[in-house]
């Protein structure tokens, strides 16, 4: 099974990929961007894509939000890991020796605090942060680094000058995994959970009625978050998650009493949560 993830070799998004599936067979492909691995689900050069969704640090990512509404992908499964990020250099040298230190600007943010203690130390922010990595060890320069994670120091040969630098010791990062099918999770599978997307009737009290439906048959809702629509200037999209499967007939219910009060509702899929661990590794 193929498995497209936004990001670098090394990367969480593969990690992620990887715990997600480990027991198939898989091959992961990076992907520039968002959009990059929806497209690739979408024209079936892969079966999964993998995409952060939403962060303690940094809140919901609404990219993919935008591009849901825009296309017919579904939820397959999610994972909820911290994402440790490291200083890593050559191989024998040391932190005080570091005089340029490069990173993806996403990661340069969740490592702001320890960024803004050092000083006498240029500080570069490179998209294309694996290739930099090859690079580096190719270079060999002792007073050069990165910030990359525990598996993107492993793969390129990096030595760990300084372990945990990113800003919060118990942050958890969210990642999806998206499907061209909408398929429910096995019988035996727990903590399953159904998201769907939703426009309301401009009116008082649109939003209170519909996710009233929930109320109605006792279930609970685990999110909700609203987004402007792409679709229509000045108009809302709500992006709600509950807990229990599509086919669940409670669920079924309110789905079917949401659509009265909504002008537009696309079910995102039911998808289970895995818990990341393998053997011998740590998140």
């Amino acid at each position: 099974m193929k498995i497209a993830f936004h990001g670098q070799r090394g990367s969480y998004a593969e990690a992620a990929a990887a715990w997600m599936y480990s027991s198939e067979d898989i091959a992961t492909v990076p992907c520039q961007s968002t959009q990059a691995v929806v497209d690739a689900v979408i024209d079936g050069s892969c079966q999964q894509g993998v995409i952060r969704a939403e962060s303690t640090e940094w809140g919901t990512n609404f990219e993919i939000l935008n591009l849901l509404r825009a296309t017919r992908v579904y939820f397959a499964r999610d994972i909820r890991f911290h994402e440790r990020y490291n200083l890593a250099g050559q191989q024998g040298t040391h932190p005080e020796n570091i005089k340029r230190i490069y990173a993806h600007p996403a990661i340069l943010f969740l490592c702001g605090n320890y960024m803004s203690r050092l000083s006498g130390v240029e500080i570069f922010a490179r998209y294309d942060s694996a290739e930099y990595l090859a690079d580096l060890v190719r270079r060999g320069d002792k007073k050069e680094a990165v910030v990359c994670s525990d598996f993107a120091a492993s793969i390129f040969g990096l030595r760990v000058l300084q372990p945990g630098i990113e800003n919060s010791s118990d942050g958890t990062t969210r990642f999806i995994s998206l499907s061209a099918q909408k398929v429910a999770p096995a019988p035996e599978a727990a903590n399953v959970t159904t998201a769907m997307l939703f426009e309301l009737k401009h009116r008082p009290g649109a939003l209170m009625e519909a996710l009233a439906a929930f109320k109605d048959h006792q279930i609970n809702i685990t999110s909700v978050v609203a987004r402007p629509s792409r679709a229509s200037r000045w108009d809302y999209a709500t992006y709600v998650e509950i807990a229990g499967r599509f086919d669940d007939e409670p669920v079924r219910a309110a789905l079917a009493e949401l659509r009265e009060h909504t002008t537009y509702l696309q079910l995102l899929g039911s998808f289970d949560t895995i818990e990341p661990h393998v053997p011998g590794t740590q998140p």
